[in-house]
């Protein structure tokens, strides 16, 4: 019997989504909430050109909300890898009586006992469910690429604030800031140059904002995702010619440590949250 995909937006996921998005709305307003009651005051209105001042404390208190918000948002996307997972094992079942549909009807057809349309039917359902077996699994990726780069946006925020044209890198996380504006449009030119290097194309695995972007509430609208472990012989080569160019990338090299599960190379500005989630 064939399965119907759920379809990515479950009420699963959007629920998890939205949990999230109230803990780091929660998060982020509490430290403002318990300093103005410790105080007993309201906050001051200050002149469009006074600066404002933070104590410590609130930047401590921020960092400690941020860093919470990431951890719910890991949660949040390990949730979601694991629905994937659940698909995958219903699809690879779909997958395994579709060819043994196609072996049957093989030899039906042989034996003449059925036309050649029959056949073609089968295999066209075959075909239909490698393709969202394939999708699933790229699903999959992205969300292992997303975790690695909140895990690296952790230990960025451990380390200054980034100067352009410095080249850092730290555990998992390799940084550059680069100076050149970037744009999706200029991902033609690093393709070339991989493809005259390495006779083959960039292996991209998210171009701009993707589903999973979208379900889990990243923008990833300027950025591109290519995967390529950055200690690989392609993944510096790729780096090396990024840095010539002065384009910003972050090379991360796994989910977690010693794992290269979600490496890959970032190129364009960091995801940031959207707001609405």
């Amino acid at each position: 019997m064939f399965h119907k995909k759920p379809k990515v937006d479950n009420s699963s996921s959007r629920c998890a989504i939205a949990l999230l998005a109230v803990t780091f709305i929660l998060a982020v307003a509490t430290p403002y909430t318990r300093a103005q009651k410790a105080t007993g005051r309201k906050p001051r209105t200050r002149s469009a050109n006074a600066t404002p001042q933070v104590s410590k404390e609130e930047m401590k208190k921020l960092a400690e909300a941020a860093s919470q918000s990431r951890a719910n948002l890991v949660s949040a996307s390990n949730a979601y890898r694991e629905s994937l997972e659940k698909l995958l094992e219903l699809l690879r079942q779909d997958e395994s009586r579709a060819a043994e549909t196609v072996r049957k009807r093989k030899e039906l057809l042989d034996l003449g006992v059925i036309s050649r349309r029959e056949l073609e039917e089968g295999e066209r359902a075959l075909a239909e469910t490698q393709g969202k077996i394939a999708e699933t699994t790229r699903h999959i990726a992205e969300v292992d690429q997303l975790v690695a780069e909140v895990n690296a946006a952790e230990e960025l925020a451990k380390t200054p604030a980034e100067i352009p044209g410095l080249y850092r890198s730290a555990g998992l996380v390799i940084r550059y800031a680069g100076a050149s504006r970037w744009a999706l449009s200029d991902l033609s030119k690093v393709d070339a140059f991989f493809r005259l290097k390495f006779a083959k194309p960039l292996p991209l695995s998210a171009v701009g904002q993707t589903e999973t972007h979208n379900q889990l509430g990243f923008d990833h609208r300027e950025a591109v995702d290519v995967a390529l472990h950055p200690d690989s012989a392609e993944g510096q080569a790729l780096i090396g010619y990024l840095a010539s160019q002065r384009i910003s990338f972050i090379a991360i090299r796994g989910a977690i440590q010693g794992s290269a599960t979600g490496a890959h190379i970032h190129i364009g500005p960091p995801s940031k949250r959207i707001a609405a989630h």
